[in-house]
């Protein structure tokens, strides 16, 4: 039997995570309890933020390969296993090689958080009059070309 040393066994399941941070929409979610995930002040969450919000946020705060979605749902949060708010967002911090960071504004996961809640609600598309240009245009009543046919000959 070999013998005991105080050393701590490193087993990293999975070093390519190492200075990663993991967002879920319920961490900086205003309606949100502490119990129920949300992980900064209530003052300074956002109201309802969706996972393509806090992706875009991150995008804009960190190079795009910094920055990877997942189709994942927070398990506290029952209302977020459907879209638009289930999504799991992951955010390298620091660089792989040598450990500088991204962002010199942001180390740490706090400050993550509260930044993105800064942002979210400055986005266009939480704007007064914003009208998305992907969804699809609505058809006028009364406009179309719907003609019966007549029946017969």
């Amino acid at each position: 039997m070999a013998a005991k040393t105080n050393e701590p066994t490193v087993r990293p399941k999975h070093p390519e995570l190492n200075g990663t941070v993991v967002v879920y929409s319920p961490y900086i979610n205003r309606q949100k309890t502490i119990q129920e995930g949300r992980r900064i002040p209530q003052e300074l969450a956002c109201d309802d933020p969706t996972a393509w919000e806090i992706m875009e946020v991150c995008k804009r705060l960190f190079p795009e390969t910094a920055v990877e979605g997942e189709n994942k749902g927070y398990s506290r949060d029952y209302e977020a296993q459907w879209p638009p708010m289930r999504g799991r967002i992951r955010v390298r911090l620091f660089e792989k090689e040598g450990g500088a960071p991204l962002n010199p504004e942001i180390t740490t996961r706090k400050q993550l958080f509260l930044k993105i809640a800064e942002l979210i609600p400055k986005m266009a598309s939480r704007q007064p009059g914003y009208v998305n240009p992907n969804a699809p245009k609505e058809e006028r009543p009364g406009g179309g070309t719907n003609k019966k046919k007549k029946k017969g000959k």
